[in-house]
């Protein structure tokens, strides 16, 4: 069954404005694109979850989410009545495999025959889509991507759509829409998603996510680590982090103080080596010219230095400002404080600008 033809409707013309949605583990973010020659954000809105409602980016009750959802629209000005919306975490699958040689439809629907093989879902409770991407292996065999996603978070997703009375331009995979914002198209790299409880490390070769993992450290385990060396609530821990210029910058006076959290950060970038070494280990011809950092915990300055080190590919925060321009009219601090949680959302909304594609 191609996910593609149930969750995506085709537009003779392309939208004017499009709403991203992206559901994460404890916050909602949702960002307007308008779109032109360059993409142009008139609105956002980040709100953290009630916790009856926050869990991992699935829906526990349409309900209740709706009821959620229909108040940031009263809240917020948002006009836009096309949307795309995002899944990630354990409620996406991404794998590459490889198939013999054949046409694509042909391809698709072998792919999902065989998906059992490879999905960690139960049967028949999955959506499964497919592509071909580079080029074929030294054995003729042709590489794959397959994307799954359950059926109960995808339904979800399109129930609170109708009741909202939005139109569902797609439902899009979280590492595909980030990937999206990158300002230089890369092939061959590593993107970290640091975000709230734990970090999803995607590796991208041919310019498709082959292999994903998640890693347990995140914005909230960073947190709780500044507020233990400072003395200080989550809250000035968060101000902390994103604020002090120095906090990465490798004093000495700051490394005792802040102890815990350079061990957090280190046994982050520890685990990322990791992955990639044991990904080159089965994949000989694997490289990668970069480690690609996103999202929230992604902020904070001196990130991808402190990270460079004993890392063989360079270490780049990513700037979402360089794909989209932002309205003067927003609230720049409050831009600058989420600019990162913001990315999953842009990328979302940039793939309903190439729904007429």
């Amino acid at each position: 069954m191609n996910v593609q033809a149930i969750i995506k409707k085709i537009f003779h013309t392309r939208p004017s404005k499009v709403l991203g949605v992206d559901i994460g583990t404890g916050s909602i973010k949702l960002v307007q694109i308008e779109l032109g020659s360059k993409p142009f954000v008139s609105g956002f809105a980040v709100e953290d979850l009630p916790l009856e409602l926050s869990n991992n980016g699935f829906v526990r009750s349409v309900d209740m989410m709706l009821v959620f959802i229909k108040s940031l629209l009263e809240k917020y000005d948002f006009q836009a009545r096309h949307v795309v919306f995002t899944v990630g975490g354990r409620n996406a699958f991404v794998r590459e495999i490889d198939m013999p040689e054949m046409p694509d439809e042909e391809m698709k629907q072998s792919v999902a025959w065989d998906s059992s093989q490879y999905v960690p879902y139960e049967a028949d409770t999955y959506y499964v889509d497919s592509t071909k991407f580079g080029t074929l292996t030294i054995d003729g065999l042709q590489p794959v991507l397959l994307v799954a996603s359950p059926k109960d978070v995808v339904d979800a997703l399109l129930e609170i759509s109708d009741a909202v009375g939005w139109q569902t331009l797609g439902i899009d995979i979280e590492v595909l829409s980030a990937y999206r914002t990158l300002s230089e198209q890369l092939e061959n790299f590593v993107l970290l998603d640091i975000g709230r409880s734990y970090s999803m490390l995607t590796i991208f070769q041919n310019g498709a996510p082959v292999a994903q993992r998640s890693i347990p450290q995140g914005g909230q385990m960073f947190n709780a680590a500044i507020a233990s060396g400072a003395g200080v609530d989550l809250a000035a821990a968060e101000n902390i982090k994103l604020e002090d210029e120095l906090l990465l910058g490798g004093l000495e006076s700051d490394k005792t103080k802040y102890a815990e959290f350079f061990n957090e950060i280190e046994n982050l970038g520890r685990e990322v080596r990791r992955t990639c070494e044991y990904y080159m280990i089965n994949k000989k011809d694997a490289r990668f010219t970069h480690l690609v950092l996103v999202g929230g915990g992604a902020n904070m300055t001196g990130l991808p230095q402190f990270l460079s080190e004993g890392m063989e590919m360079q270490v780049v925060a990513n700037d979402i400002r360089k794909t989209v321009t932002f309205s003067d009219k927003l609230d720049q601090r409050e831009l600058k404080k989420y600019l990162g949680a913001l990315t999953v959302a842009v990328g979302a909304a940039l793939y309903g600008g190439e729904a007429d594609d």
